[in-house]
Parts: structure tokens; C-alpha cells; sequence
């Protein structure tokens, strides 16, 4: 017993000599034991955050998905036809979607939710696909009625009726009205883009002012520029507009998915496998890849990568099947088009997402 009490007062002389914590008996500083202890706690604090992100953006993506499926289901079982699901599609596209860009872009200050890399990739990664994609057709040595719609499906994306949805999940609102920014600039580009690698290979060319009229007078369009013009100049609202365009804005995204899938037929495409195979993995891997090395080399934060690489991982617009109709492309790829990259959008997501970490 007194050979005990010796050993304790010559430990606690020695740590107090050397100001050092007495040693456990296990023979491990419990200092050390202390901070292991945190370290491992905050690992797995991270892991379970991580986790519960990943859910969550899961959770956010299957009900968009679902909402396709449901229009689908809604036309497959007549509770919808191909007038009713136009009828749908036009509503959404001149009323709900432009106050929703009105709202989500005027309200939004420029300053945080404007990214000068992101707008500047995502317009020139677009434009080198479109012309990946013509070179593509040109080496398939595909007629001239599919190389403008191969080059329409494989840069120009769904960036309301999915891209949104999708960035809403896994970024929240302040990334929302990022993407809504960003896709304000894309989208006036886009349609021109569109419209011209389809009157390149129209047999009857339309005036250069009727296809620039034809651009700006698209809804999307005016109110896409509406919304940056409203947000330059500091606008807020009135309460009972603000409610109004809310009350639309909340309509455009469920209401266009089941449009989306309403409207999504393919007449005849075991003709246009090769074609609609290039064109979806020129939109889904592609052209995501190419804005992600970009901005990562710019030292783009990770708000603004996430941002960017989802927009330019949408699937193909469904607007781009009437424009094709419009100015002689082929339908039936243009429909493949459509279908096949949204089927694919939800594993490409997923892919995604794991590579930004979301």
C-alpha cells in the first residue's frame, strides 16, 4: 500500500516537473485519447451529413422523375391525348414558366446569384458540342433532315422542365436562382443556336430578320431578359404580384414535368439508334464533362460547379421537337432524342452528383 502511494506522488511530481497530464494506465496520454476521440466524432458526423445530403438529393430527384412517369402513365391510359397534353405544354410554356423566371430572376440579386465563369462555360461548352455534334453527323454521313436535330439534341437542354427540379434538391433556392440566372443567358442562345443548325440544312433558308424575330419573340426569351433587366434595376414587387407570380411559379415545375411526360412518343426509332445514342452521350457526358473541367480549372467555387455541370446535364429540351417539326428535321429522331436523354438524365444525375461530391 505505501509502495502504491509512493508511485502516485512520484507520477504527479513527474508531471508536474515535465507539465505533462498524468499517464493512463492504459499507457496513452489522455490527451491524445481526448482528440482522437473528437477527431472521430467529427468524421463521423461528416459521414452522417454526407449520407443525409445524398438522401436528400434522392429525394429530390425521384419525384421528378416520378412526375414524368405519371404523364406518361396519364397518356398511356387516356386520361390525357396529344391535343390536352399540347394544350398543357403551351400553358406552362407562355404563362406558369415565365412568371416563374420573372420572379425567381427579377427578385435575385445579380450579385451573389450571377456567376461570370459559369454563364461564360456553360454558353461556350454548349457551342462546342453543337459543333461536335455536326461533326458527328457529318462522319455518319447522316441525311441533312437529322444533322441540324442531332445538333439541337445534343447541346440544348431541359433547364426548366428538369434542370431546375434537379438543382432546387441538391442545391436549394439560393442555387436555384443561380441556375435561373445563368439558364436566363442560355436560354435566348440556345434557341438561336437551334433555329440556325436547323436552317442550315432546311431546303427552304427563312430570312435571316424573320429567324431573329422568331428568337425574341419566344416567351421564354422575353421573359428571361425581362427578369435581369427587373434584377439590374433593384426590383421588389408588390405584395399582391409578388403572391400572383409565386402562385404561377409553383405551378411551371410539376405542371411541366407531366407535360414532359405527356408528350413523350416515339413513332418509329429502331431506324435512329446510332444517331440518338451520340446524341445522348454527347448531352449526358460530354458536354457536362467539358463545363466541369472548365470550371474547375478556373477555380470555379463548388456552388458554381454544381450549377453549371447540372444545367449542362439535362436531358435534351422537348421544345426541340415542334422546332424541329417547324423547319423540316426529322421527327422521329428528334422524338428518340427526347425520350432516350430523359430516361438516361436519372442515372447521368446520379453520376454526377457523386463526382461534385453532392
Amino acid at each position: 500500500m505505501a509502495e502504491g502511494r509512493r508511485f502516485e506522488l512520484l507520477e504527479t511530481c513527474a508531471s508536474a516537473v515535465f507539465k505533462t497530464a498524468p499517464l493512463d494506465r492504459s499507457g496513452t496520454p489522455p490527451d491524445l485519447l481526448k482528440h482522437t476521440g473528437r477527431r472521430q466524432g467529427a468524421q463521423a458526423r461528416a459521414a452522417g451529413a454526407l449520407d443525409s445530403r445524398r438522401m436528400a438529393i434522392l429525394s429530390g430527384l425521384v419525384p421528378v422523375f416520378l412526375i414524368i412517369a405519371f404523364g406518361v402513365a396519364a397518356r398511356r391510359f387516356g386520361l390525357v391525348n396529344g391535343l390536352s397534353a399540347g394544350g398543357l405544354n403551351r400553358l406552362v410554356a407562355n404563362l406558369a414558366l415565365p412568371a416563374f423566371l420573372i420572379i425567381e430572376i427579377g427578385t435575385a440579386s445579380l450579385e451573389v446569384s450571377f456567376s461570370s465563369r459559369v454563364a461564360i462555360v456553360t454558353a461556350v461548352a454548349s457551342l462546342h458540342v453543337t459543333a461536335f455534334a455536326l461533326l458527328a453527323a457529318h462522319l455518319l454521313r447522316l441525311p441533312a433532315t437529322q444533322r441540324g436535330v442531332l445538333a439541337q439534341a445534343a447541346a440544348r437542354g431541359n433547364y426548366a422542365y428538369v434542370g431546375f427540379p434537379v438543382v432546387l434538391a441538391a442545391l436549394g433556392q439560393a442555387g436555384l436562382q443561380r441556375a435561373a440566372v445563368t439558364a436566363a443567358l442560355l436560354i435566348p442562345l440556345m434557341n438561336l443556336v437551334a433555329i440556325s443548325v436547323l436552317e442550315l440544312y432546311r431546303k427552304q433558308h427563312e430570312a435571316a430578320g424573320r429567324l431573329m424575330l422568331r428568337v425574341v419573340v419566344n416567351p421564354l426569351v422575353i421573359s428571361a431578359l425581362l427578369g435581369l433587366a427587373l434584377s439590374a434595376a433593384g426590383w421588389r414587387p408588390w405584395g399582391w404580384l409578388a403572391a400572383t407570380l409565386r402562385v404561377l411559379a409553383d405551378f411551371a415545375l410539376p405542371a411541366a414535368l407531366l407535360a414532359l411526360g405527356a408528350q413523350l412518343e416515339i413513332r418509329r426509332w429502331h431506324g435512329v439508334w446510332r444517331q440518338t445514342a451520340t446524341a445522348t452521350g454527347l448531352k449526358l457526358v460530354v458536354l457536362p464533362l467539358l463545363g466541369w473541367w472548365a470550371l474547375v480549372g478556373l477555380g470555379a467555387s463548388a456552388a458554381e460547379i454544381g450549377v453549371g455541370v447540372l444545367l449542362l446535364a439535362t436531358p435534351t429540351a422537348i421544345a426541340s421537337y415542334p422546332v424541329a417539326a417547324e423547319l423540316g428535321g426529322d421527327l422521329d429522331l428528334a422524338g428518340a432524342c427526347v425520350l432516350v436523354t430523359t430516361a438516361a438524365a436519372f442515372v447521368a444525375f446520379a453520376l454526377w452528383g457523386l463526382v461534385l461530391g453532392l
